[in-house]
């Protein structure tokens, strides 16, 4: 018995028609394959396009803004971007410096809310603790210096908001209490600037015993 070997256009032929056959069963599931593909990337596309072009006029926008109407605005239409979280702080600091501490520290809680991993989140809360002290609730104010401390232990704020704490506590002759947190602000700290000013403190309340 022969066996013949197929020649090169048999395969073919049989390559060809297993295609067809393919394409007949599957192209329905190809089809929209593709078009899921095609609908990602320009989804993606306009994505990014869109992303980039809020990001410019974010910025732009929060370039011209020079009072705080201005500055609500870009919080508004621009919510979730770091201009408008930038926007939020300065409308903090403007109603603060304005003594309007209520409304400085809204807007201190609201960038709190909306960035809360934002590099200046210790910032916002610092602020908050300002205002409270401020506005006469040193016990809150104290609560609130302790809390940036301890939750937020490698922000620029946090030796500040320890110091602000132990200058309550001495404005309320609790030397001994004050005297604590300046020494932990000096192992905590060291590289601060404010470690000094807190080793000098603690220092100066030693002698005086």
């Amino acid at each position: 018995m022969n066996t013949q070997l197929p020649n090169d256009d048999a395969v073919i032929e049989h390559d060809g028609i297993d295609a067809a056959l393919f394409w007949h069963t599957h192209k329905n599931n190809i089809l929209l394959g593709i078009l899921a593909v095609l609908a990602i990337g320009g989804g993606s596309l306009a994505w990014y396009v869109n992303s980039t072009m809020t990001a410019k006029n974010s910025v732009a926008a929060l370039a011209v803004a020079n009072e705080i109407p201005q500055l609500e605005a870009v919080i508004k239409n621009y919510g979730g971007t770091m201009p408008a979280a930038d926007a939020i702080l300065l409308v903090a600091a403007a109603n603060q410096k304005a003594g309007k501490l209520d409304e400085s520290t809204a807007a201190f809680q609201n960038f709190l809310k909306s960035f809360p991993a934002h590099p200046l989140a210790g910032g916002a809360l610092l602020g908050i603790g300002q205002n409270q002290d401020a506005a006469g609730n040193s016990k809150d104010a104290v609560a609130t210096y302790k809390q940036v401390v301890e939750k937020y232990p490698k922000s620029y704020a946090a030796p500040f908001a320890g110091y602000a704490q132990a200058e309550i506590l001495l404005r309320d002759f609790r030397r001994d209490e004050a005297k604590v947190v300046l020494d932990s602000l000096v192992s905590q700290f060291p590289d601060s600037v404010i470690a000094r000013f807190a080793a000098a403190q603690s220092s100066r309340l030693g002698a005086g015993k």
